[in-house]
């Protein structure tokens, strides 16, 4: 799954927060402990890239030979294909640094929802694993804006273009928290508080659903079309991207459907949990009937 896709989901989680945070319905632990252990494995795989860059800028001998790489198969076929962009191993680096900065806005945003939910439930379970996760990808973060503000050979022709996607995330993750800004505070996730208020007043909760529902629809237009399309054509992690975007997914109420989102691969995305979960349902009852 590329990590653009995790942008339009982040959108489509922000405007049905408020289903998600006042839902009856207890969230799947298998759900957000899926969550926690693939952002985990992809923090981790993402400071191994920065580390191999970052230390042969500054002399550190990296552990793999100019030739090797850490990439699952997927991403090989993804860097050979944008080979004549970047190069091989430059687009790795490119293409891990546009899936930190683009996926921090579903981070910053599932963060500020789990809070709110276990706060509307009197819970401590789903957004101290969220905050954590959140807490981790802003170190990695703050690696890339070192690497940015002293690029070296892959990223100096980059530079400038991951820079504005850095403000174009920054600035639609205040929007987006500006609407759940009636149910869950959102000065622990936002770049910008003071942004948020100017944006709040949109999305307020004691506006007219009609009006607030075509201001939702404006705004997963506009975010859609918003980040450019001169992206790398493969995500560095299109596995644990998938599987993040499961887990978002499954904690989802069963009311709020992707079959209305243009991305087909949404709705492939929701065919495969469907399918998981009757293939549990049959397991589950084949094993009742052998006992």
């Amino acid at each position: 799954m590329h990590v653009r896709q995790l942008v339009q989901l982040a959108g489509w989680a922000a405007a049905h927060g408020q289903e998600l945070i006042q839902s009856d319905t207890s969230l799947p632990e298998s759900a957000i402990q899926q969550y926690w252990l693939a952002s985990k494995c992809r923090i981790q795989r993402w400071t191994e890239v920065l580390r191999r860059y970052s230390g042969s800028a500054s002399g550190w001998a990296p552990r793999f030979a100019p030739e090797e790489t850490a990439w699952n198969d997927t991403e090989r076929s993804e860097g050979l294909r944008a080979k004549g962009k970047v190069g091989q191993r430059g687009w790795h680096l490119v293409a891990s640094v546009e899936e930190i900065l683009l996926s921090e806005l579903l981070s910053r945003i599932w963060a500020a929802l789990l809070v709110g939910y276990d706060r509307q439930h009197e819970l401590q379970q789903a957004g101290p694993l969220a905050r954590s996760i959140l807490q981790d990808h802003l170190e990695v973060r703050s690696r890339v804006l070192h690497l940015l503000l002293q690029p070296d050979e892959h990223l100096i022709s980059e530079a400038a273009r991951l820079n504005q996607l850095r403000t174009q995330v920054e600035r639609w993750t205040d929007l987006l928290l500006a609407a759940l800004a009636e149910l869950v505070p959102p000065t622990a996730f936002a770049f910008d508080p003071s942004r948020v208020q100017d944006f709040a007043g949109d999305f307020s909760l004691r506006t007219p659903p009609a009006q607030r529902q075509q201001a939702w629809k404006l705004a997963l237009a506009s975010l859609r079309k918003s980040f450019p399309t001169n992206l790398q054509p493969g995500s560095a992690n299109p596995d644990l991207n998938k599987a993040i975007a499961q887990a978002v997914v499954q904690c989802l109420p069963r009311e709020i459907s992707l079959w209305t989102l243009e991305d087909e691969g949404f709705w492939y995305l929701q065919m495969d949990i469907y399918t998981e979960e009757l293939e549990h349902l049959l397991m589950t009852l084949s094993a009742e009937e052998g006992s």
